[in-house]
């Protein structure tokens, strides 16, 4: 009994050292958190577009409108305007935008590597256009269209007959 109660005590020990000996967290350095504000509002500053933003999604929609879009047998026209659209993404901003809105307009076959990569795109504005972009893609493919062939039976079949 004495060797139990002697264990128990030792144990008893041990974790009151491990307890009270563990550093205790500080959740706050401060209660101040004008810094973290402070630093919000920079980053929300770099993020949403100032005053003059409104002059530039002018001009911007104009300069979208005035791409021509190629018409769908027209090969060359195709390939100079995806490889415009690619440039004009990997330009960024205001660029990308508009590139995106083109795809838009355009809803080709062509431009769906660009617009699968405007869905992955930090600006919601971009990401927005890709998903409208993609809305005329969604459900049945070209390739489910075409009639199936019918499935030759298993070399056993003839055996069991």
């Amino acid at each position: 009994m004495t060797q139990a109660l002697s264990g128990a005590a030792i144990a008893l020990v041990i974790a009151v050292c491990w307890v009270l000996g563990r550093p205790k967290r500080t959740i706050l350095r401060s209660t101040d958190a004008s810094s973290i504000a402070a630093l919000n509002r920079g980053q929300m500053e770099l993020v949403t577009p100032g005053g003059g933003a409104a002059g530039k999604n002018a001009t911007g929609s104009a300069s979208s409108a005035a791409i021509q879009l190629p018409a769908a047998s027209d090969r060359r026209g195709r390939l100079e305007l995806l490889a415009q659209l690619q440039r004009s993404f990997d330009q960024g901003g205001p660029a990308r935008r508009e590139a995106m809105a083109t795809c838009l307009r355009w809803g080709h076959r062509e431009a769906l590597p660009l617009i699968r990569r405007g869905l992955k795109d930090a600006d919601s504005a971009v990401a927005r256009l890709a998903a409208e972009a993609m809305s005329s893609f969604r459900g049945r493919t070209t390739a489910s269209l075409s009639p199936a062939q019918a499935a030759k039976p298993p070399r056993n079949v003839a055996r069991t007959r």
